[in-house]
């Protein structure tokens, strides 16, 4: 999904509320450089929660992998 795509799901009154206008395509150069790093930042960091995420369901498996090796050798 495009940043212009991204923009126009943002609720109307929120845009106005803000000064902005409601079409992506009416932003200022300001307006759309500012909206456009937002945009970025943000789906940077869904990146990286999503890595995070996947590196915590791996150590998750990691830890049940040897709870069960200690289990094996402690005999139960």
């Amino acid at each position: 999904m495009n940043n212009a795509e991204v923009y126009e799901k943002i609720h109307y009154q929120s845009l106005e509320r803000n000064g902005f206008p409601t079409n992506y395509i009416e932003l200022s150069v300001d307006q759309k450089t500012f909206i456009d790093e937002v945009f970025h930042v943000a789906a940077n960091s869904l990146s990286v929660s999503a890595k995070m995420q996947d590196v915590i369901y791996e150590l998750e498996d990691k830890v049940a992998d040897l709870q069960n090796e200690l289990y094996n050798l402690a005999g139960e």
